[in-house]
């Protein structure tokens, strides 16, 4: 629990369309295995630009370093 409200925290982003997305991966992480957990937390740790053009611009990238979140991105 401590856990999910971590996430949620750290969901609200500085741009709105990263915060979209980071809300759709903690809305869904109940559903995530630990694979999928683990890739999540990774990417919580970037910063809103590298997150911003990893998943909008170089999705080919995103795809390579998180090919476990791809389903709930795109």
């Amino acid at each position: 629990m401590l856990l999910i409200k971590k996430l949620n925290f750290k969901s609200r982003r500085g741009m709105k369309e990263t915060t979209f997305v980071v809300k759709k991966f903690v809305e869904n992480f109940n559903k995530m295995n630990q694979d999928e957990k683990s890739e999540l937390i990774e990417l919580l740790e970037m910063n809103d630009q590298d997150l911003f053009d990893l998943i909008f611009k170089h999705k080919e990238k995103f795809i390579s370093r998180f090919p476990k979140l791809e389903k709930f991105v795109y």
